[in-house]
């Protein structure tokens, strides 16, 4: 008696789907591997929605097309991965997605970042490497910034304070989840 052709295709169908399943499980872990040790920020706090406004608001930058530009000795850069995701994650700066950053040379630059997202972890790291981005971004950070982010709870959004004091020059900042740069990620920063 032979085998019936469509159970052959069906058991093909799922052996592909679970080969598939876990191709995807090892490459986010090899590049979370790739991506290399991520300076911790001293940990992830929880902030309510109205908090994260008032964090918002005191971003000190300049939108005007799509830069946004920062003055005077302390610059307050707050970086939000907003919700919805789709269809691809970014980075909004005051209301702008993935802006260049222009930060005066010499400042002190104080960074929040702040993951809204409830399904997903993100970083922030800040590099010389320039895009085109790979699906594992290996960048060599200029500062390391954030540690993968936990995701978002219910009421809760999570963020995360640092500090930069850069010296003039073309910089990067991403996020170094596997594909996310890839997919565009990513913004330019100008000190000046």
């Amino acid at each position: 008696m032979g085998v019936d052709p469509r159970e052959q295709r069906s058991a093909r169908r799922v052996r592909a789907l679970m080969v598939a399943g876990m191709g995807l499980g090892t490459l986010l872990q090899a590049g979370l591997v790739w991506a290399g040790p991520l300076v911790g920020t001293g940990g992830f706090k929880w902030a309510s929605s109205s908090q994260v406004r008032a964090m918002i608001a005191k971003d000190n930058g300049t939108a005007q097309g799509t830069r946004v530009t920062y003055s005077g000795p302390v610059a307050r850069v707050v970086i939000v991965v907003p919700q919805p995701e789709f269809p691809f994650p970014k980075f909004k700066i005051d209301h702008l997605r993935n802006p260049t950053l222009v930060l005066p040379a010499g400042a002190t630059i104080k960074f929040t970042f702040i993951n809204r997202i409830k399904n997903f972890s993100h970083s922030l790291q800040i590099t010389r490497a320039k895009p085109p981005f790979s699906m594992f971004p290996k960048i060599e950070p200029v500062l390391a910034g954030t540690e993968l982010s936990p995701a978002a709870r219910t009421g809760k959004d999570a963020y995360a304070n640092f500090t930069w004091h850069p010296s003039a020059g073309h910089y990067y900042y991403l996020c170094v989840i596997p594909g996310h740069a890839k997919m565009g990620m990513f913004g330019s920063i100008v000190v000046q």
